[in-house]
């Protein structure tokens, strides 16, 4: 590197041209007066003094006062520090720069393809902060590390979140840190390994392959239709097959998909239960979000059995949940109803009682 690349590489590490010139002068020629630093070096007599005081204050150079000031370069470890430092803080502004750049502004696109997984989950994280509704996530043991705070803030403003996490060794020991407690946050573990997946208000969904990928990339998507499909993805796949990392069966207990709860209750129904909840989603006619509370008084999927929890592959299809609120029927239907009176969004089931148990 020649001198003049090294005074460039100087100034910007913070130094003044000035004092990139004295510097290198004290480097090349040892200890000097300060009137000699201005003879070999192109730094006018009238700014040397100031320069040198500047330098020291900054640790480059040390100064002594004999008869006349002299000064001479410090260790250098610090300063080479401070240089290596400055590089990789260049380097890494240059990749901000090109994500940034070449990151997709989900405004105007669907869909976008990012090239770094850790954009995905800086913009999940961001996202997460603005959710009202719902997180569906999926991730490994630091990935849920990182996000925790964000994930135990939406849940204590009424977010409903579930966090798919894949199976570690230490995963117990780890969980032992985390605050598992909260009412509206369920975590379940999962025993085969799988992508980064976060579906948040059923409109946003953000996937990075943690895994068994080719290449380090990662994917925004801000629609609808493709988000359902994500989300069918993380039930089937991530959610319903595995058992709770600890259990909680408290009520009241919000549900995000009309077809778990119904799960979790048609056997209760069938044997004489009143079921009362309270439904929280968007008027099929109006697209006015509402909330009904009221007591269930039919469940709906093909092929209902009494006698057992239906199958994802009957509720795949068609499935609703009728109530008696305020003397009036309610129909309530999943995730993109069209025919029935509410989409539910949430669903809270408040309480389950047996006044009027069915006889066999």
């Amino acid at each position: 590197m020649d001198r003049d690349t090294l005074k460039r590489a100087l100034e910007n590490a913070d130094l003044t041209s000035y004092e990139a010139e004295a510097y290198l002068a004290l480097v090349d020629y040892g200890r000097l007066p300060a009137v000699d630093v201005a003879k070999k070096s192109d730094v006018p007599t009238s700014q040397v003094y100031d320069t040198l005081r500047s330098l020291e204050s900054k640790g480059f150079v040390e100064t002594i006062d004999q008869d006349r000031l002299h000064a001479e370069p410090s260790d250098p470890v610090d300063i080479l520090t401070h240089l290596r430092e400055r590089g990789e803080l260049f380097t890494d502004a240059a990749e901000e720069l090109e994500d940034r750049w070449e990151e997709p502004d989900l405004n105007d696109h669907r869909v976008g393809v990012v090239k770094h997984a850790e954009t995905v989950l800086d913009r999940a994280r961001a996202q997460i902060r603005e959710t009202d509704v719902a997180v569906e996530v999926a991730l490994t043991a630091d990935q849920f590390d990182a996000l925790r705070s964000d994930l135990n803030a939406a849940a204590d403003r009424d977010v409903v979140v579930h966090v798919a996490i894949y199976y570690e060794p230490d995963l117990a020991e780890r969980s032992e840190a985390w605050d598992l407690s909260k009412p509206n946050l369920e975590m379940r573990v999962v025993k085969i390994p799988g992508p980064f997946i976060a579906i948040l208000d059923r409109s946003q969904t953000y996937f990075a392959p943690n895994s068994r990928a080719g290449e380090n990339y990662g994917i925004l998507i801000h629609d609808d239709i493709l988000s359902f499909i994500n989300h069918w993805y993380f039930q089937t796949c991530l959610w319903y097959s595995w058992a709770p990392l600890s259990a909680n069966q408290q009520t009241p207990k919000t549900y995000i998909s009309l077809k778990e709860f119904i799960r979790d209750v048609t056997s209760l129904f069938h044997d004489g239960a009143d079921i009362v909840v309270t439904v929280s989603g968007i008027g099929v006619d109006s697209r006015e979000f509402q909330t009904v509370t009221g007591t269930v008084t039919d469940i709906y999927y093909p092929n209902v059995y009494r006698n057992d929890s239906p199958s994802l592959e009957r509720l795949s299809t068609y499935a609703v949940v009728t109530l008696e609120a305020d003397g009036e029927e309610v129909v309530v239907g999943g995730w993109g109803a069209v025919f029935e009176d509410l989409e539910a969004q949430k669903i809270t089931l408040e309480a389950i009682s047996f006044d009027n148990p069915v006889q066999s």
